[in-house]
């Protein structure tokens, strides 16, 4: 849904507008409300005109707290290759303001396109579901101003602005050639510039910032025959509508991820604009009918679990790479993440920076797709699930809900590579990408030869291409009822899984990280919470 608003405008410019001092320029006042406000990380894609706005905030004291990734995209093959590197789907974008059939680089679908893009590099960039959708904003800006031998000629930009959550803001410009009513020529070139960075920077000030400090579009825009075109799109999309999608493969995708969104006392989940999984992330497949207490004591364990282990990796690197030749390109990822490892304390591995996804695959190679309403429903339930991260019962720190069409490991593998961010690990081999939480039930299944022609070389050879693909597994014990010694009398004993892996190849082993006893243990199946449920 969306609402477009024409505006045009021949009044004064503000004062803030109209002041020559560079420390008051209105670029400069905008690039430190915006800092100071730090409500939202930003990612920059600019084709043309309009890079002040960049220059304006890197120039500014604290823009590290709010700016991710500034592109200027200034020749067209510089655009294309963005645009491809980061958008699988441009047909999401309807008019590109082409004309006959050319594409048009100077138009409103360009420009979202680039915020698009902007926003996919966003993403990537962040460590963390929540920060992808609450945030990360990216701005997109095409223009074509004023230039030698078409000074005649009225100039124009498009201005994008896009939220994780899908909310965006178009701006379409008119800048006019027109003198002012005080005779002064027409705009030149670099009053142009100028005047597009203060727009830009009026766009975020306007989404980013709560106070009224801000300049009103409309003082800037003071020739006769300036334009301004508003359009505003909620980017609203339905649990059902992803998960259709998803069913069906339209346009090849086979992945996306559901988020909560936290409105008042209730939380809704929403796509993401875009299917990107943070690095090193741990994955919880399930069929989740329903989720529960359980499925949330297991991920939070799986997250101390992987905390401690990272952690642990990461010391050892530094003790063993103290003082000699090592690795440039692995110094810098490590670097980056033991920062934010090094500082959580020792009693709260809880808290560590991995994001949890709890996969459910909608397709199956037996059964038909699950039906739209019956995975809406139990998306929705994870809504409701406790949201206090103080307590030992709630939700992960970073979590969300990935619908994939990937119903084996292996598919799972294939299919969540294309979506990994860039991370050390994905550059350098034997490196850990993707942790999945299994059972010891599952994982037993795994290594158990049987299910591979009953050949014990198979196995390893299968489960030696997963570790390859940088797939690891930490594992969750169960409760299992087992005959006494000296009776017949069943008893309830906690298995591990260690037992299961004496005998394993090192290499083999080393792919599974068992979770302790005192970590986790759940008495009770989800069979027996979901007959509880219904009861």
């Amino acid at each position: 849904m969306s609402q477009q608003i024409i505006r045009s405008s021949t009044s004064k410019l503000s004062s803030i507008a109209s002041s020559k001092c560079p420390d008051d320029a209105p670029t400069t006042q905008l690039s430190k409300s915006i800092i100071a406000a730090k409500r939202h990380k930003l990612s920059f894609a600019i084709a043309g005109g309009g890079s002040n706005a960049i220059s304006s905030l890197v120039s500014t004291p604290g823009a590290s707290a709010v700016l991710l990734n500034a592109s200027v995209l200034y020749d067209r093959n510089s655009y294309c290759q963005y645009i491809s590197q980061h958008i699988s789907n441009p047909n999401d974008v309807d008019n590109y303001g082409s004309r006959s059939g050319k594409f048009g680089f100077a138009s409103s679908g360009a420009a979202v396109l680039l915020s698009q893009a902007a926003l996919h590099h966003a993403f990537q960039i962040q460590s963390a579901i929540v920060d992808m959708t609450k945030k990360a904003v990216a701005i997109g800006c095409t223009s074509t101003l004023v230039s030698l031998g078409k000074e005649d000629r009225n100039s124009r930009a498009h201005i994008s602005l896009v939220a994780g959550d899908g909310k965006g803001f178009i701006w379409d410009v008119v800048l006019s050639n027109q003198a002012s009513k005080d005779g002064d020529e027409r705009r030149n070139r670099t009053e142009e510039e100028e005047l597009l960075a203060q727009l830009i920077l009026t766009l975020v000030h306007q989404y980013s910032c709560e106070d009224n400090n801000g300049i009103d579009p409309d003082a800037l825009l003071n020739r006769i025959g300036d334009q301004l075109s508003i359009s505003i799109s909620d980017g609203s999309k339905s649990v059902q509508d992803a998960a259709q999608i998803v069913i069906d493969e339209s346009d090849k995708t086979d992945a996306i991820i559901i988020v909560p969104k936290q409105e008042s006392l209730a939380c809704s989940m929403i796509p993401l604009a875009h299917t990107v999984i943070p690095s090193d992330p741990i994955i919880f497949p399930g069929s989740f009918n329903p989720p529960h207490i359980g499925h949330i004591l297991l991920a939070r364990a799986a997250v101390k679990t992987m905390t401690r282990k990272k952690k642990e990796e990461l010391e050892k690197y530094f003790q063993y790479t103290d003082g000699k030749v090592s690795n440039a390109i692995e110094d810098m990822w490590n670097t980056t993440e033991y920062q934010s490892f090094h500082s959580l304390a020792d009693d709260n591995p809880e808290e560590g920076p991995f994001s949890v996804l709890f996969e459910m695959s909608l397709t199956n190679a037996d059964k038909p797709p699950m039906e739209v309403a019956d995975v809406s429903t139990r998306v929705e339930r994870f809504g409701r699930l406790p949201q206090d991260e103080q307590t030992a019962s709630s939700m992960p720190k970073d979590w969300g809900v990935l619908l994939t069409s990937a119903p084996l490991f292996i598919d799972k593998v294939r299919v969540m590579s294309k979506y990994l961010s860039p991370s050390g690990a994905a550059v350098l081999s034997n490196k850990r990408q993707i942790t999945f939480v299994i059972g010891t039930d599952t994982m037993v299944r795994i290594i158990n030869p049987k299910y591979y022609g009953n050949d014990n070389e198979n196995m390893l050879q299968a489960v030696r291409e997963m570790g390859n693909e940088g797939v690891h597994f930490v594992v969750g014990g169960r409760v299992e009822q087992i005959k006494g010694s000296d009776s017949d009398i069943l008893e309830a004993k906690f298995i591990t899984g260690e037992s299961e892996l004496e005998g394993l190849p090192k290499d083999v082993r080393n792919m599974f990280t068992i979770i302790r006893e005192e970590d986790f243990r759940v008495d009770i199946s989800s069979s027996e919470l979901r007959g509880k449920m219904n009861a």
